[in-house]
C-alpha cells in the first residue's frame, strides 16, 4: 500500500520505517525537508521516498498525520483538498510542550480528540485513530519485535468508517502489532 507520512519527526519516522520494512511504499514529508530525507534514509531497504507534505498527501492511499495535535488544523489547511476521500490515520494526542513539560490540551466542545480531528478534516475524509497509545521510542522497539516473530503489543484503533478501519488493520499488523478494535471515534482515548 502507498502510505504518505506528514511529519517525519519522533513519531512519523519510526512508524514509516516499520511500514517500509513491511513492504509498503512510504513517502516521508516534513516542513523541514532534511528531516524527511533523513527519515527516508533511515528506512532504506524498503520502498521509500521523501517529498513535501502535499506530495505525501497526494501519494498516499493512506495518509498518516504525524504532527503535533495543536498543529493539526493548520497542516490540514495547508494541504487543502489533498486529503479528500483519503483514509487518514491520526496518531496524535492532545498534548503539547510547554517549557519542556508535556501538557494536556483541552479538546473543544466536549469532543474526543479524534472527533475534533474529524471535524477539522471534514466529512469527505475517512479518519482512523491509532498508533497513539505507545511512546514514539517504544513504537519502533515493539514493532520491530513483533515483526521479527516476538511478542506483539496490542494497538487499538478507532473509527466511524468501517471500511477505513478494515483498510488500516493490515497496516497495524504489518507494523508488528496486534490490531484491537476500540469502537467509534466517540470511544477513543
Amino acid at each position: 500500500m502507498r502510505v504518505g507520512i506528514v511529519g517525519s519527526g519522533k513519531l512519523g519516522a519510526p512508524l514509516g520505517r516499520l511500514l517500509a520494512v513491511a513492504g509498503h511504499d512510504v513517502c516521508f514529508s516534513d516542513t523541514e525537508p532534511s528531516r524527511a530525507a533523513a527519515a527516508a534514509a533511515a528506512a532504506a531497504g524498503g520502498q521509500v521516498r521523501d517529498g513535501s507534505p502535499i506530495e505525501a498527501a497526494r501519494f498516499g492511499e493512506v495518509v498518516i498525520m504525524a504532527v503535533w495535535w495543536e498543529a493539526f488544523p493548520a497542516v490540514v489547511e495547508e494541504l487543502g483538498g489533498e486529503l479528500a476521500g483519503k483514509i487518514v490515520i491520526d496518531p496524535s494526542n492532545p498534548i503539547t510542550d510547554r517549557d519542556g513539560t508535556a501538557t494536556a490540551v483541552a479538546v473543544p466542545d466536549g469532543l474526543t480528540s479524534p472527533q475534533y480531528q474529524q471535524h477539522v478534516l471534514g466529512p469527505g475524509v475517512r479518519l482512523v485513530r491509532t498508533f497513539n497509545t505507545k511512546y514514539p521510542n517504544e513504537l519502533l522497539e515493539l514493532g520491530t519485535a513483533g515483526q521479527g516473530g516476538g511478542t506483539r503489543a496490542d494497538m487499538p484503533y478507532w473509527g466511524d468508517d468501517d471500511g477505513a478501519k478494515k483498510a488500516v488493520v493490515p497496516l497495524i499488523e504489518d507494523a508488528g502489532f496486534t490490531a484491537i478494535d476500540g469502537g467509534g471515534l466517540s470511544e477513543a482515548r
